[in-house]
């Protein structure tokens, strides 16, 4: 992984706290709490990209997602993702998530892996991660199905179970498969990766999720302690 630079922190810092701090009446906020997740705003640095820095305009009017690690000074930033805040984003311009070019995947809320417990859950994207740890379970974050690096697995061998917690998408039915080369039965890219999890970890549990949801869909249905039973038990 790349190291950053002085002045990099400086920046991500920086933009950590303007974004936060715009956080308060803004469309992103409405977001989070539409999600069940406003509360966890603070926890987690969340924020608004009402004024972006230079490298971050193309970001305006987004939410702001950092990845937060341990420092001598409380916290640093290593990165930040991007998430649109229109329901069901079709922009040509941007992704739902957005990532700065250039900058690797990594795992989200690695602070979940320094915690007393035997067990730690693996969820699809960082809302997902973050529904999951509102809910009292112990959770980290991939960027999205195909950011899975071989080496994300290490810090994962010590537990007695990781659950992985992964989107049950409705398959696609389309002509030119990439995959397939041609024509295709459908492809669920979130339980694929769960079932490529438990090839890579002989520890891996996949508690269940109804067809077309996710962590945070299943916690605004079912409630959190749904979600705890489920994978606590």
């Amino acid at each position: 992984m790349p190291k950053l630079s002085a002045a990099q922190k400086r920046s991500l810092a920086e933009a950590t706290s303007r974004y936060h701090r715009a956080l308060d009446g803004s469309p992103a906020a409405a977001r989070l709490a539409a999600r069940g997740l406003i509360e966890a705003a603070g926890p987690f640095r969340l924020g608004y990209v009402r004024d972006p820095l230079p490298e971050h305009e193309q970001y305006r009017g987004m939410l702001s997602i950092p990845y937060l690690r341990r420092s001598p000074s409380g916290w640093s930033v290593v990165s930040i993702r991007f998430g649109c805040v229109v329901d069901g984003c079709t922009h040509d311009y941007h992704g739902k998530y957005n990532t700065v070019a250039g900058d690797p995947p990594r795992l989200f809320n690695t602070l979940a892996l320094q915690a007393d417990t035997d067990t730690i859950a693996v969820c699809e994207g960082e809302l997902d991660a973050i529904s999951a740890e509102v809910c009292g379970v112990r959770a980290v974050g991939v960027p999205g199905v195909e950011s899975w690096k071989p080496h994300f697995r290490l810090p994962f061998l010590g537990y007695e179970t990781v659950f992985v917690l992964a989107d049950n998408d409705i398959p696609k039915f389309y002509d030119g498969c990439p995959k397939c080369k041609g024509r295709c039965r459908g492809h669920n890219p979130g339980m694929e990766f769960a079932a490529r999890m438990a090839k890579e970890l002989q520890n891996v549990k996949i508690p269940p999720s109804a067809p077309g949801e996710d962590v945070n869909s299943e916690m605004i249905q079912h409630g959190r302690d749904y979600i705890r039973r489920k994978v606590i038990g």
